[in-house]
């Protein structure tokens, strides 16, 4: 299995033929209501406008989510016994922030 977010998914783990079914792993309710909340909070980073523009998160949050994202795929190799492949890409402030908060309909990169 592989673990990683794609946006408006709904999931954040993969087995080879698409997304695995939380329900039916080995892993407990608390850990599935976290894993279900990062995919929700993921979506929430995303400017669903216009996905190539910058999110509304601020490196601080961006900090909060990665550390739980850690601490989540930790316990959930440690719920499943087994190894599952590490695809989290952290996110991190858009440099260009700032500059499309002060004018998001003339934004350009």
């Amino acid at each position: 299995m592989r673990f990683f977010f794609d946006a408006g998914s709904g999931t954040v783990l993969w087995a080879d033929v698409g997304p695995a079914d939380l329900e039916r792993l080995p892993i407990g309710a608390e850990l599935r209501g976290e894993l279900d909340s990062l995919v929700e909070q993921y979506d929430e980073s995303m400017n669903w406008d216009y996905p190539p523009d910058p999110g509304p998160w601020r490196e601080a949050r961006c900090r909060r989510f990665n550390a739980d994202v850690r601490a989540a795929f930790d316990r959930l190799c440690r719920e499943l016994g087994e190894d599952v492949e590490d695809g989290f890409t952290e996110l991190h402030e858009d440099p260009d922030l700032d500059r499309y908060l002060a004018d998001p309909k003339g934004f350009r990169r």
